[in-house]
This record gives structure tokens, C-alpha cells and sequence, in this order.
């Protein structure tokens, strides 16, 4: 064992440790699944009320100040600059601290940013509170942290493992609408509160589900036991060995590089229409508390493709399978930025949720796969530290559309072509090629 970890089996640990022990557990339930359940409560957390939830807050937030889409759509894509720049950093953090300590931070900081949110008085106020607060706790304690634990505790059911925890973020779209209902009947200074404490009361237990690495309690991923020594006093291999690839070797690859860019490519398409579905379906015709609905709907929507094209990528080449995805969301998004009315909308949000979930989900795998679980946290810091880049400009370009045309039928006819873009360089990142070690590991 290395040095010493946030999930050592300490002595308030052991109860714990011997749930996980098959042989005392007559149920056999691998404590790797909670690890999946926790996380989807998290990404429910995260999508309802941080990512999809917010686009409630829009028309609000610009009747009260009297800011504009494009003011309210740039401090959105100033905090995803923040969590940009503190990715490596993060990740780095969770693979050495493990995901527990950091979800214990993070998740009461973005509620009380929450809390915070009822008492602005500007636009500065606003900034202060939503990027240091709501959008700093959400990446410590969210996205990050989760995604790590279920990276490290499955293989070769990785797919199915992070299917179940992305269908989280499809479960969270029921909280679109009940925030849009409390925005509506409290007003968006007493729910933003309510929010804070709900974000707290559930959140901090369920970061307490979270362990870092099966070996420290006996296992390895998808439930299998650590082999015992053999003769010659060296522990039997592992069935599923594993390539592992430090953070630098990773940025030494092209398959980093243009996954990365096709996940940047992709964000630009989700940030851009994701923040602004509710106000969008304002525009054709549905109230408040409709629009909501309408936007939360694509979380729930999402779950086929979150959890079904993620676990086809069990048995199926998840690179083809995130392609087929974007394809279909390319159409999609043509679909919306051409509709003329709801009922003519529906078909392109469909296609869209179900799209938007693969295509959210299958990356996750991808990176496992492609570079290990050692520094899985990490890669993935550095990954999301270029994908802030479309997270940043699709929201602004959005509201810029918008305020200059009073649609936002241009601003998704881009983000169709950038959804082809995607696509295509999806297809370039090929698997990285062995390193020498590998090779001699893999030979002895």
C-alpha cells in the first residue's frame, strides 16, 4: 500500500469493511453499487439544480437587475472558467485524498452559495456568490470526485457502473420543475435557501457513501478478491490487468488530445442549449413553470441513453457508439432550432435528451479504458480544463443570438455543425499505443 489514504480501514471503518467482505456478507451485494447509487444522487444534485436548474434563475435574475441573456449567460461561463482552471488541481487532489474528503467540502460550500444567492444586491454580488460559492462547491463535491470512485471500483462493468450513476443526472431533471415551481410560488430569493439547505440535508450523507480504491478494503474492481501470494511470495495477477498512464503521459498522446476536443466540441452544443432550454420554450409559448417541465424533462428523457448506450459500450466499440450519438444530435438540434411551436419541438427534444445522455456518459469510459484508473481523477482535470473552453463560449453566444435576433434559431444551427465537428474527432482518437513498461509487464 502507498502512503496513507482518506479510505483506510481505520477502526470506525470496519463495520463498513466487513459489509464489503463477500464472504460475511450473505447477500454478496459489492459495495461498489452504493458507490454508483451515491453518485447518481450527487449527478441528480448537480444536473437539477446547478446545470439544467439554473436556466430557471434567467428570467428572474433579468427582470429584477434588468440584466440581459447575454449578462446573466457570461457569469455562467465565468464559472465554468473557474472550474476550468481548477481541474488538474482537483483531480489531483482526488486521486491522492480520495473523493470522500473533497465531496465533505464541496458539497456544503455550493449550498451555502445557494443560501448566499437569496442576499445579492448586483451584478458583482452575484458573480462573488455564484462562481466562489454554487459553482467552486459543485466541482469539488460533484462531478469530479463521483466519476473518480466508480472509475476505480469497476472494469470490465464499467459501462453498466457509470450508466447507473449518469442516470442520476436524468433523475435530477425532476428537479427543473419542482425549482421552477418554488421560484414561481416563493419567489427566487426564499428557493434559492430552500435549495441550499436541501443541497446540504442530502448531499453531506451521501458523500459519506463514497471509499476510494477496492484493494483498500480486500477487492478489485467489479468485485473480484485480491488473489493471495503465491509460492514464491508475489501476488497472482490480475485477470483484468490494467494500462495505467500518468497525467503526463496522457498529454503525451493524440488519443487525449482529440477526445479532449471533441468533448470541448460537444460541451460548446449541451452549454449552449442546456442553460437556455427554459427561457427557449418561454419563447414558444409555455409559461414559467411549463418551460421548466419541459427542460427538466430531458433529464428523464436521458436515462435510455445514459444508461443504455453506456452499457453498450460493455460489449460494443464506445468511440462508434459516442459518434452514433452525436449524429443523432446533430439532427436534434436541427430539429429544435427550426421548430416553430411546442408540439413541433417535441421530437427534437426527444432526440436530443436520449443523444445528449450517451454522449455524456460514454467519455467517462472512454478515458478509464484508454489510461487507466491510477490517475483517472487527474486526466480527467486536465480533460475538463479544455472542455471549459465550450462550456465558456456556448451559453454566451446563445444569449448574444438571442438579444440580437430575438431567436435562437442561428445560435443551434452552429451548434449543429459543431456537433459534426464532434463527431469527427471522436473518430481520430484512436486507443493510445502501449508504453515500453506495459509491454515488459505484460511479458513477464
Amino acid at each position: 500500500m502507498t502512503s496513507r489514504k482518506e479510505d483506510s480501514p481505520t477502526d470506525s471503518d470496519q463495520t463498513t469493511n466487513t459489509s464489503m467482505n463477500p464472504g460475511q456478507n450473505r447477500f454478496k451485494f459489492f459495495y461498489g453499487w452504493w458507490i454508483c447509487i451515491g453518485g447518481a444522487f450527487v449527478m441528480a444534485m448537480s444536473s437539477g439544480i446547478n446545470f439544467h436548474g439554473f436556466g430557471n434563475f434567467i428570467i428572474p435574475l433579468s427582470k429584477e437587475f434588468g440584466w440581459s441573456r447575454t449578462t446573466v449567460s457570461a457569469v455562467f461561463s465565468l464559472a465554468r472558467l473557474e472550474a476550468g482552471f481548477i481541474g488538474p488541481v482537483e483531480g489531483w487532489a482526488v486521486d491522492r485524498l480520495g473523493p470522500r474528503k473533497l465531496m465533505l467540502v464541496g458539497i456544503p460550500v455550493m449550498g451555502l452559495g445557494f443560501i448566499l444567492l437569496s442576499q445579492v444586491s448586483g451584478l458583482f454580488t452575484f458573480m462573488l456568490v455564484y462562481i466562489l460559492g454554487i459553482t467552486l462547491g459543485n466541482s469539488l463535491g460533484m462531478h469530479v470526485p463521483a466519476s473518480a470512485a466508480v472509475a476505480n471500483w469497476f472494469n470490465r462493468k464499467r459501462g453498466l457502473a457509470f450508466g447507473i450513476m449518469w442516470s442520476g443526472v436524468g433523475l435530477g431533471g425532476l428537479l427543473v420543475p419542482a425549482l421552477g415551481w418554488a421560484i414561481d410560488v416563493y419567489g427566487w430569493r426564499d428557493a434559492s435557501v430552500y435549495v441550499g439547505i436541501f443541497v446540504i440535508f442530502v448531499g453531506v450523507p451521501v458523500a459519506a457513501l463514497m471509499r476510494h480504491r477496492p484493494e483498500q478494503y480486500g477487492f478489485l474492481p467489479d468485485g473480484q478478491i485480491i488473489p493471495q501470494k503465491t509460492s514464491n511470495g508475489k501476488l497472482g495477477k490480475n485477470e483484468d490487468l490494467e494500462v495505467d498512464f500518468t497525467a503526463r503521459e496522457a498529454l503525451q498522446t493524440s488519443s487525449f488530445w482529440f477526445l479532449s476536443l471533441s468533448i470541448m466540441a460537444r460541451s460548446l452544443v449541451t452549454g449552449g442549449v442546456g442553460l437556455h432550454l427554459v427561457p427557449y420554450f418561454v419563447g414558444l409559448g409555455a409559461s414559467p413553470i411549463e418551460a421548466a417541465a419541459y427542460a427538466g424533462s430531458v433529464g428523464v428523457i436521458s436515462i435510455p441513453g445514459r444508461f443504455g448506450l453506456s452499457y453498450l459500450g460493455d460489449y460494443f466499440n464506445r468511440r462508434y457508439m459516442m459518434a452514433i450519438s452525436l449524429l443523432f444530435m446533430t439532427l436534434s438540434i436541427v430539429l429544435l432550432a427550426t421548430a416553430d411551436s411546442l408540439s413541433s419541438s417535441i421530437p427534437g427534444l426527444v432526440a436530443y435528451s436520449i443523444s445528449q445522455g450517451g454522449i455524456s456518459v460514454i467519455p467517462q469510459s472512454i478515458i478509464a479504458d484508454y489510461f487507466g484508473r491510477k490517475a483517472f481523477a487527474t486526466i480527467s482535470g486536465f480533460r475538463s480544463s479544455i472542455q471549459m473552453l465550450g462550456i465558456i463560449v456556448g451559453p454566451v453566444v446563445s444569449g448574444l443570438v438571442y438579444d440580437r435576433t430575438g431567436s435562437y434559431e442561428w445560435a443551434f444551427l452552429g451548434f449543429a455543425a459543431a456537433s459534426i465537428v464532434s463527431m469527427l474527432l471522436v473518430l481520430m482518437a484512436l486507443p493510445p499505443s502501449p508504453r515500453p513498461r506495459d509491454i515488459l509487464e505484460t511479458s513477464q
